[in-house]
């Protein structure tokens, strides 16, 4: 049996990097969900706000006789 046919490696195995460069790649991708989360999540947030506004006046001024 040749030497080069060795069992496969597994699932687990990775391939050996220093760890830097991909910590600044994951770093750069927390920056930009957040640059891109922000205003979503606080369009969201107003929103949800002007919505349960509404419902709360709707509420109020329509059950009068109860």
């Amino acid at each position: 049996m040749r030497d080069d046919q060795k069992p496969h490696p597994g699932p687990w195995r990775f391939m050996q990097v220093d760890s830097g460069v991909p910590g600044i790649f994951i770093a750069v991708g927390f920056l930009v969900m957040g640059l891109v989360g922000m205003p979503i999540a606080t369009l969201f947030v107003l929103g949800a706000l002007g919505f349960g506004g509404l419902i709360a006046l709707l509420l109020r001024f329509t059950r009068k006789g109860l």
